[in-house]
C-alpha cells in the first residue's frame, strides 16, 4: 500500500470486500505502508469515480466516500481508516530506506513486532503489501522487499480463531493468473500450515487476489456473496 494509491479502483474493491467480510468481527489492517512512488502510473485509476451509473451500485456509501476523498485532493490512508468501524490499524511506514541496508532485516523485525502488537485484539486481519506474497529468494536487505509480506510473517500473524486476508497483486507468471492462484495457495498451505479456504480475484484494471486463510463457514459464504454482487469484476475460487 502507498498513500499515493488511496481512492483508486483497487481501494474500492478492497474496502468493499472488507466491509462485507468484517461485520460482527474485530478487523485489523496491516497497511504494509511503502513510501510513495509518484513516478509510476500506479494509483491513477480514478476514472471509475466519474462513472457512478456503472460503479456506484456495488457499495454506494463507500463509492460516495471515495469520491469525497478524491475531490478533497489529499490521498492518505487516514481517510480510508475513517470508513471502517471496529478496526485496529497498523499504519507505520515499513522501514525500507534504512541505511546501511544490512540494518533493514532487524528494523523490519522490530517494525513487524509493533504490527503484531497493534493487531493483537483482531480476529480478522487484512495484510496489504504493495506487491503481495514474497517470491522465493526474498531478501529483506533489499528496498523492494518492503513491498511484500513473507510467508514467515503470514504464519506469525496466525492465531486461534483468527482469519487472515492476504492481498497479492498478480504477476505474469507462466500459465496465467489462475495457475498463479493455485500455485500460491499450495505454497501458503505448505509453508505456513494455515488452511487456505478460498480466494477472491478482483479484475478492474490490474488483477489482484485476496487469499482468505483459516476462514469459518460464515466468512466463506460472505466471500461467495461478494462475487455474486460484483459479477465479473470480482470472482470467487475455492482453494481446498
Amino acid at each position: 500500500m502507498q498513500n499515493w494509491y488511496v481512492g483508486d479502483v483497487g481501494d474500492y474493491a478492497k474496502l468493499a470486500i472488507l466491509r462485507t467480510l468484517s461485520p460482527g468481527r474485530h478487523l485489523g489492517i496491516a497497511w504494509w505502508l511503502f513510501p510513495d512512488e509518484r513516478h509510476k502510473a500506479d494509483g491513477r485509476h480514478l476514472t471509475y469515480l466519474d462513472r457512478p451509473s456503472e460503479w456506484r451500485k456495488y457499495d454506494p456509501a463507500l463509492f460516495d466516500a471515495l469520491c469525497a476523498i478524491r475531490d478533497g485532493g489529499v490521498r492518505d490512508i487516514r481517510f480510508l481508516e475513517q470508513l471502517l468501524t471496529d478496526t485496529d490499524f497498523a499504519s507505520e511506514l515499513i522501514p525500507s530506506d534504512i541505511q546501511p541496508s544490512s540494518r533493514r532485516p532487524v528494523e523490519r523485525q522490530r517494525w513487524f513486532q509493533r504490527v503484531m502488537e497493534r493487531l493483537e485484539g483482531a480476529n480478522l486481519v487484512f495484510v496489504d503489501p504493495d506487491n503481495g506474497i514474497a517470491p522465493d529468494g526474498f531478501r529483506p536487505t533489499e528496498r523492494k522487499s518492503g513491498k511484500s509480506v513473507s510467508l514467515a510473517e503470514i504464519g506469525d500473524l496466525a492465531r486461534p480463531n483468527r482469519s487472515l486476508v492476504i492481498y497479492h497483486h498478480q504477476t505474469r507468471r507462466a500459465g496465467g493468473h489462475l495457475e498463479e492462484l493455485h500455485f500460491l495457495a499450495k505454497r501458503l498451505k505448505e509453508r505456513t500450515k494455515l488452511q487456505v479456504s478460498d480466494a477472491l480475484r478482483a479484475r478492474p484494471w490490474s488483477p489482484r487476489a485476496f487469499f482468505i486463510l483459516d476462514a469459518d463457514a460464515q466468512l466463506i459464504e460472505r466471500a461467495k456473496q461478494i462475487a455474486q454482487t460484483w459479477g465479473h469484476h470480482i470472482t470467487w475460487y475455492p482453494c481446498d
